[in-house]
């Protein structure tokens, strides 16, 4: 011990401690540097890449394979509108009843995407089929008569000299058009030539003409039976 200690220098001291940290520093720089593509999958232990270890905006999507991202992995409400894009959702996306009543905005059906005999009547529509006001713009059953009678083809519509008859009195007309009952008439005497002024009255199933035929009488203007020629409407 005594001749290592004669043989120990300032210089031997200092050399010493140099070449120590120049080795052990060279061995922990070396430690430090890893070779490029030297740490592959296999390298990784399990669960060392975490949430915390991704840098902001590090997995793009070229980097996420196809399919990788199901509905399990989606958070709620994460699709919102504007992340679909035009004609993404397309009829086979659909699930059977998955566009009900609620979910379609008001007004956004139109008529032509409605199939017509899916539907009822509309309410209160009923009424137009008997509406006076329709059928006197282009009534169904209309006639021109004459004093005998007989029918004006060329000024009628629907009946005919075989649908009237005159039972008896000169001032009485039966109507009666097969297959249709009237619910409702109008009747205006013609202009006699002589001026004569002349009033009708019409009604539906008179003492003179049972059901369902029609009862037009016509009579001078002082209340005297007179036949006279006439124009009727029918309404159904």
């Amino acid at each position: 011990m005594g001749q290592v200690r004669k043989r120990l220098t300032y210089a031997n001291v200092v050399s010493s401690i140099a070449l120590f940290i120049a080795v052990g520093g060279a061995t922990t720089y070396a430690a430090q540097q890893i070779a490029d593509k030297s740490v592959g999958e296999r390298q990784l232990r399990p669960g060392a890449v975490t949430a915390s270890k991704l840098r902001k905006n590090a997995v793009i999507a070229p980097k996420i394979k196809a399919l990788a991202v199901k509905g399990g992995k989606l958070a709620n409400g994460a699709v919102t509108v504007n992340k679909l894009g035009t004609g993404a959702v397309a009829r086979d996306k659909l699930a059977d009843g998955a566009v009900t009543g609620e979910k379609i905005a008001n007004d956004t059906v139109t008529g032509d995407k409605i199939v017509e005999s899916s539907m009822g009547e509309v309410p209160s529509a009923n009424k137009s089929n008997s509406a006076k006001t329709a059928e006197s713009a282009n009534p169904v059953i209309f006639a021109e008569v004459n004093q005998d009678g007989s029918v004006d083809s060329s000024n009628s519509k629907g009946i005919t000299s075989a649908d009237v008859s005159t039972p008896g009195k000169g001032n009485v007309y039966c109507i009666k058009v097969p297959g249709f009952n009237p619910k409702g008439g109008q009747v205006t005497p013609q202009v006699e030539p002589t001026y004569e002024e002349t009033i009708a009255h019409i009604k539906i199933a008179g003492v003179s003409c049972p059901a369902p035929a029609v009862e037009v009488q016509t009579f001078k203007l002082n209340t005297m039976a007179k036949p006279a020629a006439f124009y009727v409407v029918l309404y159904n």
